[in-house]
């Protein structure tokens, strides 16, 4: 665990704000494995604090998620990733982005148009120079605008809880991510919100994460982080 742990934790926020920070960042880049156990006492020791702010940042993980503790005398571990609830995760993710994108056609605001076509010309200018360390971090901006749109604080909540769990999955998935076709779809979005189309809107977003799907599914998966047993596969509508 020594690259999310080394640095020292800062005074401009809460501690356990910062160390649900390092510890949701060691799992999503998988620092953390798949099912590892969260050592408080390690961590404790560690970074030098009381294992309060630990077990509030644990408590939030779990909350994602991201942590599990089954029991209250095995500990927290990294929440296991299995097949069959990654598709379940992005069937979730299709229902809510379509969704998104349907009641945001409606209701955007031209500032708030204007503010996801700048996402969307960032992530363009980013793949043309071949700078691609900060294209998650302009997807996500890109996915969660159109959820905040839709004026329904629930809506981007649980938009931004299946982007964090959709981030999780790819620990595991041994492909780079398709950013050409990614800004292609993202111009359909925007094409159909342009519009004020709603029908339009909720099915490029839902094309959009089928396509993800799809794209990952075909990709090789990690056989010793995600579990590929899967006898009950999701069907995305």
């Amino acid at each position: 665990m020594a690259d999310a742990f080394d640095r020292p934790l800062g005074g401009f926020q809460t501690k356990a704000d910062l160390v649900y920070e390092r510890l949701r960042d060691a799992i999503l880049s998988g620092e953390l494995r798949p099912g590892e156990r969260v050592n408080i006492d390690a961590l404790s020791r560690q970074f030098g604090i009381s294992k309060i702010p630990l077990r509030e940042a644990i408590q939030r993980l779990t909350g994602q998620g991201l942590v599990v503790q089954p029991n209250p005398h095995a500990g927290a571990h990294v929440a296991p990733l299995s097949l069959r609830e990654m598709r379940g995760v992005y069937l979730a993710r299709g229902a809510l982005e379509g969704l998104s994108a349907r009641v945001a056609a409606a209701v955007i605001t031209d500032a708030e148009l204007e503010e996801l076509e700048e996402l969307h010309a960032q992530m363009q200018f980013q793949h043309q120079r071949g700078k691609l360390t900060p294209m998650s971090g302009l997807n996500r901006q890109f996915h969660t605008g159109i959820a905040t749109a839709t004026r329904y604080a629930t809506l981007r909540e649980l938009t931004d809880l299946a982007l964090l769990r959709v981030q999780h999955y790819r620990v595991g998935v041994r492909v780079e991510p398709a950013w050409g076709q990614v800004i292609t779809e993202h111009e359909a979005i925007l094409g159909a919100l342009r519009r004020r189309d709603p029908d339009g809107a909720e099915r490029a977003a839902r094309d959009h994460v089928e396509w993800q799907l799809g794209v990952e599914l075909a990709a090789q998966l990690d056989p010793e982080l995600i579990d590929l047993d899967d006898d009950h596969p999701s069907v995305m509508t």
